[in-house]
């Protein structure tokens, strides 16, 4: 004789939601120090350490959600009317606190006492740390799911891998001779920091078709290269950044006249055929989705032929 469950479904769906591990709404992700964060929901009130995270935020949908930003976060314009909690290496622990949060995007460069101390506190805190363009677009979804935003943040991974494909239809062919070297710096600068390879900011370079000269420094690094350095790698191209509100060719002319007044410099051939390219310094150097808009614009400037 067979026997058939006289449970009410309803009573058996219960059961199952009282299981650990798979609670409605809990959501668990590991973060980039390796530690596994579980939210028991949505969370309401997010504190961002980093301006990047909270770009990422706002690009998911989940601006509304924000109530601590740092002095730096300046985009979307929304964010500059959020509570500030400090400055990027400089917070206050009791101003976080007093916030409220049931959620903190922190990365490597924060204050691992800060963060520390807020994990003591048994303040959710999730450390993301992307460094390359796929990382970006990992954390993307990261932050879409712990905000609960998911199918807004898989939408918008799917439109930034269309615009990636479209660049590399167009360039991804080219040799490595015709993808032209590029040095990230300035003549106004008595230190050039660079990025090294295996940075977001070198991949952007390689994305939009050209070679980041400092392939010599560490990976995942951005370190002082001096002017011998630059001259003995001779960039075709040199790379720089654009302030807000700066009009690109009163920049670019003060650049290039600059660097052809210095020793060395003057002999760079980016110098002598007057490359340079100006990207606005936010999108090239955050880890957060207006990099796509740097890859499309040094592309274009790179390689104006394909476009």
């Amino acid at each position: 004789m067979r026997y058939v469950s006289r449970f009410p479904r309803s009573v058996l769906l219960l059961c199952f939601l009282l299981i650990p591990g798979v609670a409605a709404g809990q959501v668990s992700e590991t973060d980039a120090t390796g530690s596994t964060v579980t939210l028991q929901g949505t969370p309401e009130r997010i504190v961002s350490l980093i301006p990047s995270h909270t770009e990422l935020l706002f690009a998911v949908g989940a601006g509304s959600s924000v109530v601590g930003v740092t002095t730096y976060c300046d985009y979307p314009p929304e964010a500059r009317e959020i509570e500030k909690i400090g400055d990027v290496t400089a917070m206050s622990l009791e101003k976080i606190v007093a916030l409220d949060p049931d959620l903190v995007l922190a990365s490597r460069g924060n204050a691992r006492e800060l963060v520390y101390s807020l994990k003591a506190l048994d303040v959710p805190v999730f450390v993301l740390d992307p460094q390359s363009i796929d990382e970006v677009l990992d954390a993307i979804g990261t932050v879409g799911r712990l905000a609960g935003r998911a199918e807004a943040a898989r939408e918008l991974i799917e439109g930034y891998r269309k615009r990636l494909a479209a660049v590399e239809d167009r360039i991804g062919d080219l040799p490595e001779r015709d993808r032209p070297t590029i040095f990230v710096g300035s003549p106004f600068r008595d230190e050039n920091w660079t990025p090294g390879p295996e940075t977001y900011t070198s991949a952007v370079i390689r994305r939009a078709g050209g070679r980041n000269v400092a392939d010599d420094l560490a990976p995942g690094t951005w370190a002082v290269y001096n002017l011998e350095n630059i001259v003995a790698r001779d960039p075709q191209v040199l790379l720089s950044t654009l302030g807000e509100g700066q009009d690109a060719e009163e920049v670019r002319a003060g650049y290039l006249e600059r660097a052809k007044s210095l020793k060395g410099w003057r002999d760079l051939d980016a110098v002598r055929n007057e490359r340079v390219v100006l990207i606005p310094e936010n999108w090239l150097l955050r880890p957060a989705p207006r990099l796509f808009h740097a890859i499309e614009t040094l592309a274009v400037a790179l390689h104006p032929n394909l476009f």
